[in-house]
């Protein structure tokens, strides 16, 4: 089903939008120069949590990169034990061999929603969204670091995972680690990291020797290590520490997110860290290959990062199905893509269609009308591996010609063909509103007998409880008639789909006669 916005996100959203006391990185943009082959990058952050996803190689990288490099600090500034500086400099991460050529000629500006800021031509005075330019000259150096705006950053890498019996400086000093003084935050700690794992831990301290910490537990009546513990655990008492020792507003990058944690664990870490980050007003930033990470996240914090040729392709808000299909690269393995605009309408065209076809097609979700309809134009300009289809609501039939233009829009040149090419690759689902209503008021008019002894409910009260579901409207529909007949939603819009798509199967042959066309031209 649609992602449903939790209070919690709504919180976080608003939170971002008027925090200015704690330096939120609002935008980058390198727009002069190329920094590991990537040129031409702007990527705009709009929520607390932002994951990035994208092929190896694409910038994901980069990116995490720019961001620490945003910010300055002071000496009193927090520092992981192992650094010597509180602040993130570009030869921390863009570091070069003797044969390569160290980058030059770059620009960078950072967009930062501050309080602080002081009068000039590029930001506002007091609080405001400013910019600040970071630039390195041809044989120069990069440009006055310690005018940046101050705040504490943290980059984790994926040495995090690495276990301690595997780090030759923990195996070295085994028998020397002794305890210190408790922080004040390993209680919090340990309630983060045994709602994550579901596991009730007694209690959690680090044991320290030097510059390395060991993390060390007790359940029940075991007391263990973190040369004990799976590379997860691990991590998590680390993150978790992390966030909660650096201090409030700070901004934490990290590498892979999911790494060492089981599907489940990747839910409840996204769950736990978006109550944290409320609580300590902390900006996360991370890179993700995890659909459940995405998943866990509402569609504007999500962005997909792509090289198409020389050029850096930047999607906000994209959905979880469209993209994993090019993480998965699925069009190696399907004849035709269609691609609709939401998870509705991909469960209602895979009841549809018949399984001969349906196990030839790949049905992935573009997350919206526009995006639906750039994919069009971007299927235009590329050359396509298979063919492509984009099926629409049926409350977007009326607006045809307004898609059709946008469309036109996204193309740079196009030829004369180009309307007829569009007539081919688009459809629509049955009806002329969006399909959950459709759906709904069918199901009124044809199943309701049907229904009633799916549901375990009297006629008339099925449809009484259909009829409110429908005056819900906005797409909740199935969200109020679930309520009322208290049960999953998605066990109650499947139900309805089956019967309303089963009823009225004659409306959906124009939409299969349409797909066994492209099939068969594809042979």
């Amino acid at each position: 089903m649609k992602y449903r916005e939790s209070q919690r996100d709504k919180d976080l959203s608003n939170r971002f939008a008027n925090d200015y006391a704690h330096a939120i990185l609002r935008r980058i943009i390198l727009n002069e120069g190329m920094l590991r082959g990537l040129s031409g990058l702007d990527v705009t952050f709009n929520y607390l949590i932002t994951a990035i996803a994208g092929k190896n190689g694409a910038g994901k990288s980069t990116i995490l990169a720019l961001a620490c490099c945003a910010y300055h600090n002071n000496k009193d500034g927090f520092k992981l034990p192992k650094r010597n500086n509180t602040y993130y400099t570009f030869s921390d991460f863009f570091i070069q061999h003797a044969d390569e050529i160290s980058p030059e000629g770059i620009k960078i500006q950072y967009y930062i929603a501050y309080d602080k800021w002081r009068k000039s031509s590029s930001m506002p005075t007091g609080a405001g969204i400013g910019m600040q330019r970071r630039s390195k000259k041809k044989g120069g150096k990069w440009n006055n670091y310690d005018e940046r705006v101050n705040r504490n950053v943290i980059f984790l890498g994926i040495e995090r995972i690495v276990p301690h019996s595997e780090r030759s400086q923990s195996r070295s000093y085994y028998r020397a680690f002794h305890d210190r003084e408790l922080r004040g935050w390993e209680e919090k700690v340990k309630e983060d990291v045994g709602f994550i794992l579901d596991r009730q831990y007694d209690k959690f301290r680090y044991v320290e020797y030097s510059k390395y910490n060991l993390p060390i537990v007790k359940v029940g009546s075991i007391i263990y290590s973190g040369f004990n513990m799976g590379a997860g655990e691990n991590t998590l008492f680390e993150i978790f520490s992390t966030i909660r020792s650096c201090g409030q507003g700070s901004l934490l990058v990290l590498d892979e997110i999911e790494l060492g944690l089981h599907a489940e664990a990747q839910f409840r870490l996204i769950k736990r860290l978006k109550e944290v980050c409320y609580q300590t007003h902390t900006q996360v930033i991370c890179t993700t290959h995890s659909r459940e990470i995405f998943d866990s996240l509402p569609p504007y914090a999500r962005i997909f990062i792509e090289k198409i040729g020389d050029k850096i392709k930047i999607t906000e808000g994209i959905s979880s199905d469209l993209a994993f299909a090019k993480l998965a690269a699925t069009n190696s393995s399907n004849e035709v893509e269609i691609l609709v605009e939401d998870d509705i309408a991909k469960a209602i065209l895979t009841l549809a269609l018949p399984i001969g076809i349906r196990s030839r097609v790949v049905i992935n979700i573009a997350g919206s009308v526009n995006r639906l309809t750039r994919r069009l134009a971007d299927a235009y300009v590329q050359v396509k591996t298979r063919p492509f289809m984009a099926i629409f609501d049926g409350d977007q039939r009326s607006k045809s010609s307004e898609n059709i233009k946008y469309a036109e829009t996204m193309v740079e040149s196009h030829g004369e063909d180009f309307p007829a090419w569009l007539d081919s690759h688009i459809d629509y689902l049955p009806g002329d509103t969006w399909p959950e209503a459709w759906l709904v008021k069918n199901a009124i008019d044809h199943c309701i007998p049907s229904l009633a002894l799916d549901f375990g409910c009297t006629e008339d009260n099925l449809k009484e409880i259909i009829q409110k579901g429908l005056r819900a409207g906005g797409h909740n529909e199935f969200f109020e008639i679930a309520k009322q007949l208290n049960i999953e939603q998605e066990t109650c819009f499947q139900l309805v789909a089956n019967n309303v798509i089963r009823a009225l199967s004659k409306d959906f042959k124009p939409i299969i006669s349409h797909v066994e066309l492209v099939l068969k031209d594809n042979n």
